[in-house]
């Protein structure tokens, strides 16, 4: 079994110790990051949290905006009881650092950064930036394991499909989608691309085309899942029967980055590059005898989180100080989509245990809509936030496309029977929440990690660290392992 390189928190000799007390952690609070939010009200979880914590969120000085700087940095005031400063301390000291990212040489990184100016067109600003570190990564990867062949899986547009193959990098690339309109779409911008690398300017920057190199870069559509992840190995090996190979992703979704580390795993792969996203599509429960993408290692065995956990993991807190206004109106939608569930169960459209459906975003352009509709005597006498969330209410079950509609009277007094203590007790508990998000993807990090060591030998190597911006890309945490 490899070592596996993170940067524990302050008191923790290795991963099994880390491993074994954010599982305990977790337990104890499993409750927190488990809430639906649209249940709110209705299964009346506020009443569930501790007296102590219930009335230090509703003291009438207590300024909603200080949840922002408590999700951002751990901040509390002094008055807060010593229950709720432990539960916000052990979020904090049990989160990874993610530090010990691989020095790059710096003239080496901006020749790359330079050269990929033949490849940036159509990316974001922030794709730009997650594609010229993976790559340069992926590269650097590939050179120390000797590779000569990378499965690139998810490749969507190819973006660093093309990247890898084209650029000074030079690898043979195999680009990897379940989508036909994907690789379609990334065939024709990979044609765009070489036009551009034949063309003068690249020329006179000294950048030398051949036939060759278009060869590097092949395409194909593959549905890959947890049962059927060996067919990654039988792609590599029918594209180059006797390369050393390797696995690379860019935010592979859900059970997806399972999938690829289990391929490595599972076959002779030299080594993996991924950076994992969208926890909330990770499965825990299956058929009996199929695989789940959680959890994958023996040292995080029997350990449970449930679905509404792993879309905390999702939530980005560390961006909430950086927007105060958005996270602000965040806490609003919450709260008039939790007086909306509140409000149908109470009218009988839908059971107190029943699915809630989901509504999504509702826009201006539909809320203007439903205002049209509401008669202005109806509302006249009602406060611009009463007014709001009936205008809600109407907008979101036109959106649902929900035979019942309310009166506006019964919206509004359905907001007043929770008035504004409602919206502080909302924004309490998604800050309670959400502080958790970062351990949980800690666990399912530490998970895949340990995974990736148990299939390693002892010369192998398996890190986890940061590669992006937290705030830019909220999903940063890169895996690499190398068998040799």
């Amino acid at each position: 079994m490899a070592a596996v390189e993170i940067q524990l928190p302050e008191g923790f000799a290795t991963v099994a110790e880390y491993a074994a007390e954010i599982k305990h952690v977790y337990k104890q609070y499993a409750h927190l990051p488990n809430m639906h939010i649209v249940d709110f009200f209705v299964t009346g979880f506020w009443q569930t949290l501790p007296r102590e914590w219930q009335e230090y969120f509703e003291a009438s000085d207590f300024e909603l905006s200080s949840l922002l700087s408590l999700a951002s940095t751990g901040q509390l005031d002094q008055r807060a009881p010593e229950s709720l400063h432990s539960y916000v301390r052990a979020m904090f000291h049990l989160r990874l650092n993610y530090h010990g990212s691989p020095p790059t040489d710096q003239i080496e990184k901006e020749n790359h950064q330079q050269e990929l100016w033949y490849f940036l067109d159509s990316m974001s600003p922030k794709k730009k930036i997650e594609v010229a570190e993976l790559s340069q990564l992926v590269a650097n990867v590939a050179s120390e394991s000797k590779c000569s062949l990378v499965v690139d899986v998810g490749a969507g547009q190819g973006y660093l499909s093309r990247v890898l193959a084209y650029s000074s990098t030079g690898l043979p690339v195999l680009a990897v989608d379940s989508s036909p309109k994907q690789q379609r779409g990334a065939e024709s911008m990979q044609r765009r691309t070489i036009k551009r690398l034949q063309g003068p300017r690249a020329a006179a920057n000294g950048f030398k085309w051949d036939s060759e190199r278009a060869a590097r870069l092949e395409h194909t559509v593959m549905h890959v899942s947890l049962d059927n992840a060996s067919q990654l190995a039988e792609a590599a090996h029918a594209t180059a029967p006797d390369a050393r190979w390797m696995l690379c992703g860019l935010h592979a979704c859900g059970d997806l980055s399972s999938a690829v580390l289990k391929a490595f795993a599972e076959s002779d792969a030299t080594a993996v590059v991924l950076v994992p996203c969208c926890y909330n599509h990770i499965s825990e429960t299956s058929q009996e005898g199929s695989v789940v993408g959680f959890p994958l290692s023996l040292g995080m065995h029997g350990t449970w989180l449930g679905q509404n956990a792993l879309k905390t993991a999702c939530q980005a807190t560390s961006r909430w100080d950086a927007s105060p206004e958005a996270t602000l109106a965040a806490f609003r939608r919450n709260y008039f989509r939790s007086l909306l569930h509140f409000l149908m169960v109470a009218q009988n459209q839908i059971a107190s245990d029943g699915v809630a459906p989901a509504v999504g975003k509702v826009t201006n352009t539909e809320l203007q809509a439903a205002l049209a509709e509401i008669p202005a005597a109806a509302i006249a006498h009602s406060s611009a936030d009463e007014q709001d969330f009936a205008v809600y209410v109407l907008a979101a079950l036109t959106k649902l496309d929900h035979a019942w509609r309310p009166t506006a009277e019964q919206c509004i007094a359905c907001y007043r029977e929770h008035g504004g203590a409602g919206l502080r007790q909302i924004a309490a508990a998604w800050t309670l929440k959400s502080l958790a998000g970062p351990l949980i993807e800690c666990m399912v990090v530490v998970d895949r990690a340990l995974y990736l060591a148990e299939h390693c030998t002892a010369a192998g190597r398996v890190r986890a660290f940061a590669l992006f911006d937290p705030v830019t890309s909220p999903r940063n945490v890169v895996l690499v392992a190398q068998r040799t």
